[in-house]
């Protein structure tokens, strides 16, 4: 048996291997946030906030201006024993307006005209045994002079009912006064909104709603020149066209988050 040196070394070579875990401090933040993103979606502050914390103001705007748009609507009465021939009057005395009134510079689409009655264009008396045929004409003249002419033409027909035109907007005035006054409303409610948040001593968050209530007036009839029915009036007798200025209105809703 051969003997092991005295001198030799003896190992016993024991490893162990030590498990290092590195993290990244970047991941150690997005994790956290993700995790405060949840407790805070979970919790919901904002609704405690959303429904409770409001406030409503309205705003407003006042529009004068001139009308652009003058409507003139004259009747006419006819009244005949025979169907026939009060159509007929109707008729005659149809064309003879619209040609008329045409050569006073009306265009075609500016002049509606309709037979008006409650039954079959007529009205029938079992009194005086007399058919009664209303003829109604709707004249729209789009400046102060051409109405003029018309109301003094019209006052000479023998029309029955108010001559003077009803002066109103076009369709382009009034959008164009609906928006000025959706402007003037929409800086009238923040300009109230702002104003209660210094004196209360809250701040104004987002828009919550807006109610646009649009807009209203604008249609002013001008009384004052009455045709006795089926009576000739001179021409002498028609009034001055002055329209004046119409009101529009405007009215916005708005509610506000508050903190």
């Amino acid at each position: 048996m051969e003997d092991i040196p005295a001198s030799a070394p003896v190992t016993n070579v024991s490893r162990t291997k030590a498990l290092t875990v590195r993290l990244n401090p970047w991941w150690l933040v997005t994790l956290l946030s993700v995790a405060l993103l949840a407790v805070v979606f979970m919790w919901h502050p904002w609704q405690q906030f959303s429904t409770d914390r409001t406030i409503q103001v309205s705003g407003g705007a006042l529009l004068k201006a001139e009308p652009d748009e003058f409507i003139f609507s004259p009747s006419y009465e006819f009244k005949n024993g025979s169907k026939e021939a009060g159509l007929a009057s109707l008729t005659s005395k149809s064309e003879t307006l619209i040609v008329a009134i045409k050569k006073l510079g009306i265009s075609d689409s500016d002049i509606k005209s309709n037979a008006n009655s409650y039954s079959d264009y007529y009205v029938y008396s079992p009194v005086t045994k007399e058919n009664t045929y209303t003829l109604i004409l709707t004249i729209t003249t789009h400046t102060k002079e051409m109405a003029q002419k018309v109301q003094d033409y019209l006052i000479a027909t023998s029309p029955t009912g108010t001559i003077t035109p009803q002066a109103t907007f076009s369709i382009a005035k009034q959008k164009e006064l609906e928006s000025k006054g959706r402007d003037e409303a929409t800086k009238d409610a923040r300009g109230k909104a702002e104003q209660q948040a210094k004196n209360l001593g809250f701040k104004l968050g987002a828009v919550k709603t807006v109610s646009d209530a649009g807009y209203s007036g604008g249609v002013v009839p001008m009384y004052g020149l009455l045709a006795e029915d089926n009576a000739p009036v001179s021409s002498n007798t028609s009034l001055s066209v002055q329209p004046g200025q119409n009101d529009l209105s405007y009215t916005i809703d708005v509610t506000y988050y508050i903190r």
